[in-house]
């Protein structure tokens, strides 16, 4: 996670299947973060126009969070992204080396309100 003083507008997300069509086809404001299966997919873009780079964050049972994964969804295609999810998912990704504690700004839809970043 590149960006320590960033908040992300956490939305839910109901399958990987949507996850992967969502974050391959579509571009996010940089504040954009989707939720699925305690995983949080928080938008990590130098910029709007710029690649999805997107950190994937878990919470620990302490309440403190994890960076499992950082992607480049903007570089997938469905299918890759899609493997890349369902891999995450089965937990695959919590016990890399550079697994690493980080400190996300979370808010609902009704926290976050406007930002700089929101279109």
């Amino acid at each position: 996670m590149m960006h320590n003083d960033r908040r992300w507008c956490i939305a839910p997300v109901a399958t990987a299947e949507q996850l992967a069509h969502d974050l391959t086809e579509r571009t996010w404001c940089c504040c954009n973060g989707f939720e699925l299966s305690g995983y949080m997919f928080l938008n990590d873009a130098t910029c709007g126009d710029g690649a999805q780079e997107y950190a994937v964050v878990t919470r620990r049972d302490d309440g403190s969070f994890l960076q499992v994964e950082s992607v480049t969804f903007s570089w997938c295609d469905y299918f890759t992204a899609l493997d890349i999810i369902q891999k995450i998912l089965r937990g695959e990704c919590d016990q890399a080396d550079w697994v690493r504690p980080v400190t996300p700004r979370l808010e609902s839809p009704e926290q976050h309100g406007c930002c700089p970043h929101c279109a």
